[in-house]
């Protein structure tokens, strides 16, 4: 069995000796139990992923030597799959920042509507979309917008992305149906409960509305599978 080496994000490896503080600490030391010698992969969308050795420990921090690059990233060559997500429960809010992140979102809108009754921990959500990006194999982190009111962010729409809204048993077009090669794709998914009809008036005068079942899909399994479909469709 090959030897499982452990992927760390960190912000900066502009350095030859990198200080990996906080909770990579905990999970490095407390966790994985560590010591020095150990091989550490350590990563970011701006100095690529790198091969490193545990060179020491202190009481709140990891340092770690920087041996050789393994890839680098490429810039300007992903492209962009975004999911504007009403927040949930937290354990499935937690599900649908986890696994879209690892199906290749790279950006993650919170959109409140006339049915949500459910708040997000930034923090958390965050710490979620690190820990999947470390897991996954994927170099670059997704962005976290900032919590939007529906009928703002509806009407602002980043012009980047070719929209698409889930609406159960609607009726409409299947996602595989449409061309999405080349094209940035954003997804507009409901809260528990749905979109109210002035949201589905709008969400059809201004997306491109899709069904993705004949059946009633929790908003935590739709999500991931508007990500899941545009994956399959692109491949």
């Amino acid at each position: 069995m090959a030897r499982h080496i452990p992927r760390i994000y960190c912000e900066n490896l502009s350095r030859e000796l990198v200080d990996l503080q906080n909770d990579c600490y905990f999970h490095l030391i407390s966790v994985l139990k560590l010591r020095i010698g150990a091989e550490i992969i350590v990563f970011n969308q701006f100095h690529g992923e790198w091969l490193c050795t545990l060179e020491s420990i202190t009481k709140y921090s990891v340092i770690v030597q920087k041996k050789h690059l393994l890839r680098n990233y490429q810039t300007g060559q992903q492209k962009k799959i975004g999911l504007a997500f009403c927040p949930i429960k937290q354990h499935n809010t937690n599900l649908i920042i986890e696994k879209c992140t690892e199906l290749g979102a790279t950006d993650f809108w919170p959109i409140t509507t006339e049915f949500t009754n459910h708040t997000i921990r930034v923090e958390k959500l965050e710490s979620i979309a690190r820990g999947a990006v470390e897991q996954c194999g994927r170099l670059d982190l997704p962005k976290l917008h900032k919590e939007t009111a529906f009928n703002d962010f509806i009407v602002t729409l980043p012009e980047e992305f070719l929209w698409i809204s889930a609406l159960e048993r609607s009726g409409y077009q299947a996602i595989s149906a449409i061309d999405t090669t080349n094209k940035n794709c954003g997804f507009i998914v409901g809260p528990e409960g749905g979109f109210s009809e002035i949201e589905k008036n709008l969400l059809l005068t201004l997306t491109l509305p899709v069904s993705l079942s004949i059946n009633i899909l929790k908003s935590e399994t739709a999500a991931i599978a508007c990500l899941a479909m545009i994956g399959a469709n692109s491949s």
